[in-house]
């Protein structure tokens, strides 16, 4: 499957983000990106990149947006990420998206109330 991307917005601001359905959290941004937004850390923790390291994280709260979809999800800040926000998968339901797996599009399947 192809690298999806996707316009989102997080406080007020747009970015271009990598959605990663490998990750399993809700969004990580960059100290850059977590300087624009004032990303306001409630704590730190670690995580355990793909290659087995363990990173430290300063996780606060912002608003995301994509299109016409708004949520407060936790937005975790990480040294070294080579990008400016990556969008996990419980970004992406929370929001009522997924990736069509057949062409890496995001698609919205909207909010199921259960």
């Amino acid at each position: 499957m192809k690298l999806a991307f996707k316009e989102v917005e997080i406080s007020g601001r747009k970015y271009k983000a990598l959605i990663d359905t490998g990750f399993n959290g809700e969004v990580l941004v960059s100290p850059k990106v977590a300087k624009e937004i004032g990303l306001k850390p409630l704590e730190e923790k670690y995580r355990t990149t793909i290659d087995g390291r363990k990173v430290k994280v300063r996780v606060g709260v912002a608003k995301v947006k994509i299109d016409d979809e708004e949520s407060c999800m936790f937005v975790e800040e990480v040294e070294g990420l080579p990008l400016d926000v990556l969008i996990g998968v419980q970004a992406l339901e929370r929001l009522g998206y997924y990736v069509d797996p057949k062409d890496g599009t995001i698609k919205k399947v909207g909010l199921v109330a259960v």
